[in-house]
């Protein structure tokens, strides 16, 4: 259904990025340079990447790992379609365990790092959703630091928007209800290249999709 309904379309139509909806989809961002190393069997050992294709909703899964006390960060690029923040968002607000109604209430803050702000990101304790600005699908490539940032913060037990809290079970991010920031550029011709795209971006498609969270980075109370 949603294959059919939402991705299909806009595969056969669109013209756009599947990973990156401001490139064409004829040039894929980022490059792909990466494959032959993940690819390397010590690699996917060291990994422990199984090959199997997922099928299964993580909704349960999450639920378990919070009902664990577990953190688990959900972080989403703006720009990426596969994968993309609205239907990410939705995940978030769906995911069933003891602080459901606290962290549906939460508020957007500004996700920063060193006074720059990267993102929008609700938390409430251990869960927290996090839409990053200007990246797609593989966060990293596009706002390294923010990403390095996220990783930290979730690790060493801080809070997601600015890193100077300790996250307690009550921890509340505060802010509007919706993740509202928005920017303006000018599309892309049909026909952009990669260097072309560098500086210049498309609107972003309001499309929704309900796919699987991008990422949980989880670690033990």
């Amino acid at each position: 259904m949603c294959r059919d309904n939402v991705e299909g379309p806009y595969y056969s139509f669109s013209g756009r990025g599947t990973y990156d909806i401001r490139h064409p989809s004829d040039d894929p961002t980022p490059p792909e340079y990466f494959a032959d190393f993940l690819n390397l069997a010590e690699v996917q050992n060291a990994l422990g990447s199984t090959g199997d294709f997922v099928y299964n909703s993580f909704l349960k899964d999450i639920e378990n790992l919070l009902s664990q006390g577990l953190r688990v960060s959900l972080y989403y690029g703006d720009a990426d379609y596969i994968c993309n923040w609205f239907g990410g968002q939705a995940i978030s607000l769906a995911v069933n365990y003891t602080h459901s109604k606290e962290f549906a209430a939460a508020g957007y803050e500004p996700f920063t790092v060193d006074g720059t702000e990267y993102g929008e990101v609700r938390q409430y304790g251990n869960f927290s959703f996090l839409r990053v600005y200007e990246a797609g699908h593989e966060v990293p490539y596009y706002q390294p630091q923010g990403a390095l940032a996220l990783f930290n913060r979730t690790i060493n037990h801080w809070n997601i928007a600015d890193g100077t809290e300790m996250v307690t079970a009550n921890l509340t991010s505060y802010g509007t209800p919706n993740a509202t920031h928005t920017e303006s550029y000018v599309a892309l011709p049909p026909t952009s290249t990669a260097s072309a795209s560098a500086s210049a971006s498309a609107s972003a498609f309001d499309y929704w999709q309900c796919c699987a969270p991008h990422l949980e980075i989880l670690d033990q109370d």
